[in-house]
């Protein structure tokens, strides 16, 4: 089974949250419980991905834009532009900020590993 989580790419001024649905299916509504940043390394097909830090936060869904339409559900492997709410905004913007190129900073939703 695959949980919530969401490779994050930029936050754009107007606030929306950039980034790419990595897991199952996630409808607007979804709660993520953690900011992670994970280093990877290696060549295609010999990779491997170091988790650098996770933190606790809660950030819901409240609006997801695919091709400037809103939609119920982001569908898994689909580029997206989030809405969030709830508390971890300024840790998602601080991580983004300081990723090197090799790094990620994804959301997940409980349960997601």
């Amino acid at each position: 089974m695959t949980f919530p989580d969401i490779f994050l790419d930029r936050i754009e001024a107007n606030g929306i949250v950039v980034g790419i649905n990595n897991a199952a299916d996630i409808p607007v509504g979804t709660l993520f419980t953690q900011l992670v940043k994970v280093r990877v390394e290696g060549n295609p097909g010999s990779t491997t991905a170091t988790e650098l830090w996770s933190i606790p936060i809660s950030l819901r869904i409240t609006d997801a834009i695919i091709y400037r339409k809103s939609t119920a559900v982001v569908p898994r492997g689909w580029g997206v532009g989030l809405r969030l709410e709830g508390a971890g905004m300024e840790a998602v913007t601080d991580a983004l900020n300081g990723k090197a190129a090799a790094e990620h900073v994804h959301l997940r939703a409980p349960g997601a590993a």
